[in-house]
């Protein structure tokens, strides 16, 4: 299913001009959203950073109700998959809405991640009160990528990015979280990281005392104290890591818990 400015198209019209400015500079920011039985989990949360991403990069009038009900109508036409809403500004200063349906992804049940080094990151160097656009989830992904690749290329699932110190920042795609003394961790905010749906979940769940959640930062040198890692996002509700570099690590019981508290989530939201 295929939208454009709220309208439907076919798979043939769903087209982007080349003298888009989101095609040739990654002038756009964009929401994924998976969708369980036809619903669409999180659609609020997804909406309330769709709208803080357009005012970091200067998008106006965008009328988010639209885009909401866009998303809504794609989700209710599949059982599961993905909503990606993209708006990208084009060579006038206008902007295009593009909605469409993603088949599911297949996801690995374990990743192994690479650690390294991501230059354009803010890294704590900067926090969001001192940089107006930290945070924005725009369509220049090209570096994230470039890192997956370097990854994949090298043996490994993913990349795990680092800033200059060796602080763990987040994956390419995707929040990181670990187990250490029996005890979940994310890393905070200051590090520049974007402010995952899925993390915001699972500090949720923890002030509800539904799961241990603590917020906190992780060298890369700690890498060999933790029990366990996981992979974090729309796409992948705690994915356990078995490997990170040459370290392995072993299965722990709280990825189940985790992965079992959002499956309940989603059945408490979804209509």
């Amino acid at each position: 299913m295929y939208l454009i400015d709220g309208v439907q198209v076919e798979k043939e019209n769903f087209i982007l001009p080349v003298e888009n400015i989101g095609v040739w500079r990654g002038d756009g920011i964009f929401e994924a959203i998976r969708i369980h039985e036809g619903y669409p989990f999180g659609i609020d949360l997804h909406i309330e950073r769709f709208k803080k991403s357009a005012s970091k990069v200067f998008f106006d009038d965008i009328n988010f109700e639209n885009i909401k009900n866009d998303i809504l109508l794609v989700a209710e036409n599949f059982q599961n998959g993905y909503v990606r809403t993209l708006i990208l500004r084009n060579e006038k200063d206008t902007f295009n809405v593009f909605c469409f349906y993603q088949p599911p992804i297949d996801v690995p049940a374990y990743f192994t991640l690479q650690t390294q080094k991501a230059y354009w990151q803010s890294g704590g160097d900067f926090i969001e009160q001192d940089v107006f656009n930290i945070g924005t989830k725009s369509t220049s992904y090209a570096m994230n990528i470039s890192h997956t690749r370097q990854a994949e290329l090298n043996g490994y699932t993913d990349a795990l990015l680092v800033n200059r110190e060796n602080i763990i920042l987040e994956g390419p795609t995707w929040t990181f979280g670990w187990i250490l003394n029996d005890k979940i961790h994310v890393p905070d905010l200051d590090l520049g990281i974007l402010d995952s749906i899925t993390r915001k979940y699972l500090i949720r769940f923890g002030e509800e005392k539904k799961l241990d959640v603590s917020i906190g930062r992780l060298a890369e040198d700690e890498l060999e104290t933790i029990q366990c890692g996981f992979v974090l996002s729309t796409a992948k509700h705690a994915i356990p890591v078995s490997k990170i570099n040459e370290i392995d690590y072993s299965h722990h019981p709280l990825i189940n818990e985790i992965q079992e508290t959002f499956k309940n989530e989603v059945n408490i939201e979804r209509p």
